[in-house]
């Protein structure tokens, strides 16, 4: 007899989605397409002879580096992330740090220790698909708590950390927001920290994007104003995304738990990366390229903000970040991207629309625009078809 799968599987299995809800597989779309989809270092930022030189003295001169080893992480990379936090406002130990596969396995890890099916959970609305991805299978209650150009709403923000049962945790983006690029204000910060300490609520700081400012130094990470913020941070934004290496700054009380939990997970991450990491980010090599990132990075932001304004300057608004990798536009009046998105990907361009970034999935007139894997002339040319086909578009749907 053959198995029956859909009998014996978990019924979380059903939650369990990609991180961007919209199939781009589905769309019909040349080959030439432009695709504002990604949010990644481009290839000529990526640091492939520094970390190839490390990784070769990694691996001459630490061959135990090979074996088994600390769960926890290679104890000079844990003490460089530490000083690097410092430098940024926030003091921690370097035993509170445990080192990661990626950002999202910190969400992950986080998850574990802290979520039971009909818990509650606070996000900012919109907020990251990744952690989406992470706290649905839970079973948890999320719920978005809207944002404006400090960051997310006090007053909304307290409403819902009053509510019984209290949720167990509040999910934030609080530096160069994936998707929106809010930067939360300093007063904004230390109001949040005071308000979740208050109702006995967790945060869960995630901070791909801190290092990654154009001009201005934003504030200090929300770990700064409490140790009992959980504060993750990554190299996949200003290394590279196939490193998979990153971080998490916890209560020293949910250390041994966490170090437990990401054993059983995957015993350890890459020790030999590891070691590499930990010699590329403490030589002076690294602040250059992190100048460099951030020049390339402003430079190609303020490009397609200047093209969008030729393209859609009566059609849409957006913010111009002061960091990280994404514009968020919101096109005027009440209109829904995800239903215009074929209209653009049959004009040869792309975005993900405002409703993947949304627990319920709502509609949303907005979209987000990932500018940093893309070159200058492609980023024109995108700008240009899509300005041309949401205007084609959006005529459509007015005569009908």
């Amino acid at each position: 007899m053959r198995l029956s799968w859909d009998r014996i599987l978990a019924k979380r299995v059903a939650a369990f989605r990609p991180c961007i809800r919209t199939d781009f597989s589905r769309l019909s779309a040349p080959p030439d397409t432009i695709h504002f989809t990604g949010g990644a270092p481009p290839v000529e930022c990526l640091p492939t002879e520094p970390l190839a030189e490390e990784l070769a003295r990694a691996w001459r001169s630490e061959p135990t580096a090979l074996w088994y080893g600390e769960t926890e992480g290679y104890r000079p990379l844990r003490e460089a992330i530490a000083a690097r936090l410092a430098r940024r406002g926030a003091v921690v130990d370097p035993d509170t740090i445990l080192v990661t596969q990626g950002a999202q396995q910190a969400i992950d890890l986080v998850a574990r220790l802290l979520l039971e099916p009909g818990d509650r959970v606070l996000v900012e609305g919109p907020t990251y698909f990744g952690a989406l991805q992470v706290f649905e299978p839970y079973a948890v209650r999320i719920e978005a708590v809207p944002l404006d150009e400090e960051g997310v709403q006090l007053e909304r923000l307290e409403e819902l950390l009053a509510r019984q049962p209290r949720p167990k945790l509040f999910y934030t983006v609080p530096t160069f927001q994936n998707p929106a690029g809010v930067t939360m204000s300093l007063e904004r910060r230390r109001a949040v920290v005071e308000l979740a300490e208050r109702y006995g609520v967790p945060i869960v700081e995630d901070d791909p994007y801190g290092d990654l400012w154009y001009e201005t130094v934003p504030p200090p990470p929300l770990r700064a104003f409490s140790e009992d913020v959980l504060s993750l941070g990554s190299f996949s934004k200003t290394l590279a995304p196939g490193l998979r290496v990153g971080w998490l700054v916890a209560p020293r009380y949910l250390m041994k738990p966490l170090i437990d939990a990401k054993e059983a997970a995957d015993i350890q991450s890459d020790r030999l990366l590891q070691r590499a990491i930990a010699a590329v980010i403490t030589s002076p090599w690294y602040e250059e390229h992190l100048t460099a990132a951030r020049r390339v990075y402003g430079t190609r932001c303020r490009t397609l903000a200047d093209a969008l304004a030729r393209e859609l300057g009566d059609l849409a608004t957006w913010r111009l970040p002061g960091g990280g990798f994404f514009l968020w536009v919101t096109l005027q009046g009440d209109v829904d991207s995800a239903a215009l998105l074929p209209h653009c990907a049959a004009a040869g361009v792309t975005y993900v629309p405002g409703s993947d970034f949304y627990p319920d999935h709502r509609p949303s007139p907005s979209f987000r625009l990932g500018f940093t894997t893309l070159s200058i002339e492609a980023m024109l040319v995108g700008a240009e078809r899509l300005g041309r086909a949401l205007r084609a578009a959006l005529v459509e749907a007015a005569g009908r």
